[in-house]
């Protein structure tokens, strides 16, 4: 039998390996198919974009309904369903012979890759791991952000071999088959029950006695937090090369930038899910939008490849330490019997956002004349959310105190 560590393990890898499974429809995963798409439909890459948009907005309503299924039906039913749909909206994507036809692959790729698979994943841990959940999330946070990276990575390679189309095919082959594996490792780990009355007894993080409008303030500011720290990466990242070319660095050196953002994404979301795990709940979302704010007012002072690395650091830091806590602080005071209904109508307003984010942000650099100047106009964003943080009425974190037991 497990011992406690290894179930824990078990979850977490479970979690991680369906994040990784997210890839096909994340935007680096699709980002690799660009160029055989707009040759191939004969299509400009603004066409392409706007398709790309109305896609993942169409997909924004997913997370909302998708989230209650998984908590009436637990994560082991609804993982083969999501599986077989991003599977069925890889075929289609490679079949397209038309904006259209693409635009509906889109919608199911946004759907079921972006929302559906991290959605299961997030859930699947934070209902199973009830001690140092904040750490556990962060390790989720960490790993799942590191494998949706060899998506593209391993497609770019695979494309000259085998072609783009029967790439995309086999990438939905993939992840059918591997998501099927994690279905029987979550029934052999027998953790999930959806509707037992014991769930509320044992939840250490269940605010299910604090008062409705508390738990709904509460969902509002990790809301609000989530989709500003989405809207402003996103802007950043799509728009990343021609931001530090402003600041005087080439495409090829802009383009290295990513590297540094991954790794320290990767190194805060570990820390930060620690930390969650101690300190007051009501100072996480605050510092969080204190640290991207820090970073979007950094970009003033690049003027070198070493100002843009630390930029590159800033802004991944900023943007793990949201997604490290956002799972735990929900947790923590929504509870965990209705947590896939709630973090579903989150994603939807976070997949809006950054749906959103580039094209409003090359609006503001248009209007205000550069992405420098566009980026002192956005850093309001987190300066409100942070105070909305501050000045909300939350629930009482004398949950914390059990969730941090080991």
């Amino acid at each position: 039998m497990a011992t406690p560590q290894q179930q824990r393990r078990s979850i977490i890898g479970t979690g991680a390996v369906l994040i990784a499974l997210s890839g096909p429809g994340q935007t680096a995963g699709f980002s690799v198919f660009v160029d055989p798409l707009t040759e191939n439909l004969d299509v400009t890459r603004g066409q392409l974009t706007f398709a790309y948009l109305l896609g993942t907005l169409a997909a924004s309503t997913t997370g909302t309904w998708l989230g209650r299924v998984i908590d009436r039906r637990g994560v082991a039913k609804v993982v083969p369903r999501v599986a077989l749909g991003l599977c069925l909206a890889t075929v289609l994507a490679a079949v397209s012979t038309h904006l259209v036809m693409l635009t509906v692959a889109i919608y199911g790729l946004r759907s079921f890759g972006q929302t559906g698979m991290p959605l299961a994943a997030s859930v699947f841990v934070a209902k199973n791991v009830i001690h140092r959940r904040g750490a556990a999330l962060g390790l989720l946070t960490a790993l799942g952000g590191s494998t949706i990276a060899l998506t593209p990575f391993i497609a770019a390679r695979v494309i000259p071999r085998i072609g783009w189309q029967a790439t995309w095919i086999l990438e939905g082959v993939v992840v059918v088959l591997v998501g099927l594996v994690m279905v029987g490792v979550i029934r052999r780990l027998r953790l999930e029950h959806p509707h037992t009355d014991e769930q509320k007894a044992v939840d250490g993080s269940a605010a299910i006695d604090e008062p409705r409008h508390l738990r709904r303030n509460g969902f509002l500011v990790v809301t609000f937090g989530y989709a500003t720290t989405g809207f402003v990466s996103t802007a950043f990242a799509f728009h990343q090369i021609a931001v530090l070319g402003e600041r005087g660095l080439s495409a090829a050196a802009a383009a290295t930038n990513f590297l540094p953002q991954s790794v320290a994404s990767a190194l805060v979301a570990l820390v930060v899910g620690r930390l969650v795990d101690r300190v007051p709940s009501r100072i996480v979302v605050p510092f969080s939008m204190l640290t991207l704010t820090v970073a979007v007012l950094s970009l003033t002072f690049v003027n070198s490849a070493i100002g843009a690395v630390g930029f590159g650091i800033a802004l991944g830091s900023a943007a793990a330490t949201m997604a490290a806590s956002e799972g735990a602080l929900l947790a923590r005071w929504i509870g965990r019997e209705t947590l896939g209904t709630w973090r579903g109508r989150m994603t939807s307003v976070m997949v809006i956002s950054t749906a959103i984010a580039p094209f409003v942000f090359s609006l503001l650099a248009d209007w205000a004349g550069s992405y420098t100047s566009a980026a002192r106009l956005v850093v309001v964003l987190p300066v409100i959310s942070g105070v909305i943080a501050m000045v909300t009425p939350l629930p009482s974190d004398r949950h914390r105190v059990r969730d941090t037991q080991a």
